[in-house]
């Protein structure tokens, strides 16, 4: 009814508009305000707007009293669960809001009967249900900015969200209309989003405050440059709003709450509310022209596009790589956890089909984890994390691929080599571990008991009809493979063992070394 009032008076000319301003007496007290605001849209003067304005807003009001009297004496328990019920359903001038509040319930409720914790959800099930999380929302998934605005960590956030979003709303959305507070609540909320991925790639953001700070600080911008009112009148709600805003950015400084999506939205809300004051003439109102409105988001949706794509994703990549790595490893380890479990299966074949799926699932990460290591720039820590990674994971493809043929072979697994590829494949959990634990770790030890032909493997990624040159006590020996190395020294007797490749191995032995050098060095030496 308000918007086909409000589309008749846009079609009046400006005598016209005057004229029914003059007849208000006999006209409905909402028709009358769609005149009122088109003549302040348009800048008209007429006399008394102001006072005919305030008698209409009384007798709407007074209306609305003999529509729903209130209830004489104390609430009885059912009028009061009706008021506690009135906060969920929609009404005229609190339509978006209760939509909001039972939309962000009823997603809670549904991932609380698929299993996520209540109070205390886990990280990977709020990614999985769409948070925002760098390594995801900056490799693909930009869609999280969004759904994240809508997931809770927890009962208590959720509640806590839901009661402040029902006070803001309840207050703001009569004011400016349906169109407007959804518009700027989903503004907030991805202002809130991308400050938080901007902040720290690597935290689990989820929650609706980003957009809930944006409407407050809208509120209170709106409050300050509305022009009717006194600033007698304003203070009071302006040193509310801000002693809520900086006692909930204070509270946010202990850790474990996202404040930079707090800032996020409260800075895109103070400059939304200040767009709206300036567009209707620093006067509260429901009505704006449609073609400002289009303008205004789109400019704000390439603003944050543009923000979203500078980014730096570098760092992203590499926690998404490491973090399917991750996944694989655990998927590609659970045929050793059966196998420890009944080893008695192992000669009839029953674990063949898991040591494949592991062999594929391990040459997956071979190819992403020498992807990572031609990102430019990971730091030093990283890239070496990579190459630790790397070197285990190619000693595991090994490892399973002689489990494989073994078994297919009716050999017994467990041998001698088998035993030195795994003892070699737990020093790089080790070094690993000392790395991120910011130890030193002997390397060397480690390299010196990994047998030959398991450093040859690691080569995998040549040419596999090329061979590589070996180099015993610096002596270059070419044209030779690994069974005439071994009867010039025995594995016993090798000291360390390191591999070279592409064009470090030719700059230290020329174009012979092209596919990739392994140096020994001998115990003697």
């Amino acid at each position: 009814m308000e918007n086909s009032y409000a589309a008749v008076a846009s079609e009046k000319e400006d005598s016209q508009l005057l004229g029914i301003l003059e007849e208000h007496v006999a006209y409905e007290p909402e028709a009358i305000l769609a005149v009122i605001a088109e003549i302040e849209k348009r800048n008209l003067q007429a006399p008394n707007l102001e006072q005919i304005k305030q008698d209409t807003l009384q007798n709407l009001l007074q209306r609305e009293q003999q529509l729903n009297p209130e209830p004489i004496g104390p609430a009885s328990l059912t009028d009061k669960f009706k008021d506690f019920w009135g906060f969920f359903v929609p009404k005229r001038h609190y339509f978006v809001t209760p939509i909001l509040v039972n939309t962000n319930i009823v997603i809670f409720v549904l991932l609380a009967l698929a299993g996520m914790h209540v109070l205390s959800p886990e990280g990977e099930d709020l990614v999985n249900a769409g948070a925002n999380f760098g390594p995801y929302t900056l490799t693909g998934e930009p869609w999280r900015l969004f759904t994240s605005m809508f997931l809770h960590i927890g009962i208590i956030h959720l509640l806590v969200n839901m009661y402040a979003l029902v006070s803001i709303g309840g207050a703001l959305e009569p004011l400016v209309g349906r169109k407007q507070f959804i518009t700027a609540y989903i503004l907030c909320g991805l202002a809130g989003s991308l400050a938080s991925l901007w902040w720290d790639q690597q935290r689990i953001s989820a929650g609706a405050s980003g957009a809930i700070f944006g409407m407050f600080g809208m509120f209170m911008t709106m409050v300050l440059l509305e022009q009717r009112m006194t600033w007698a009148e304003k203070k009071g709600m302006v040193f509310n709003m801000l002693g809520v805003i900086a006692l909930n950015l204070v509270f946010g400084l202990k850790g474990g709450i996202d404040n930079a999506a707090h800032t996020g939205g409260l800075l895109l809300g103070i400059a939304y509310g200040a767009v709206l004051m300036l567009r209707s003439g620093r006067y509260f109102t429901q009505h704006y022209n449609l073609r400002g409105s289009i303008v205004t988001v789109a400019l704000l949706l390439g603003a944050f596009v543009g923000l979203y794509l500078q980014i730096p994703t570098e760092n992203a990549r590499y926690l998404t790589m490491l973090d399917r790595f991750g996944e694989r490893e655990t998927k590609a380890m659970d045929v050793m956890k059966e196998m420890e479990l009944d080893a008695t299966l192992i000669s009839g074949g029953k674990y063949l089909q898991g040591l494949e799926q592991g062999i594929a699932l391990w040459d997956e990460s071979i190819k992403d984890l020498i992807t990572l290591q031609e990102l430019s720039d990971l730091g030093e820590q990283q890239a070496k994390e990579v190459e630790i990674l790397l070197s285990y994971t190619q000693l595991r493809k090994t490892s399973y691929t002689m489990m494989r043929d073994d078994i297919q072979s009716n050999k017994p697994w467990m041998h001698q080599k088998q035993q030195r590829v795994l003892w070699a494949i737990g020093t790089y959990v080790q070094e690993l571990q000392a790395l991120r634990g910011g130890e030193e770790h002997e390397s060397k030890e480690t390299e010196s008991e990994i047998p030959v032909d398991v450093e040859v493997d690691k080569m995998e990624t040549l040419d596999p009809d090329a061979k590589p040159l070996f180099v015993i006590d610096g002596e270059p020996l070419e044209q030779m493979n690994l069974n005439d190395v071994e009867e010039i020294i025995h594995p016993d007797d090798v000291e360390s063992i390191s591999v070279l490749k592409g064009e470090e191995a030719v700059a230290k032995y020329g174009e012979k070394a092209q596919n990739g050098v392994v140096e020994i060095i001998s115990k003697q030496k």
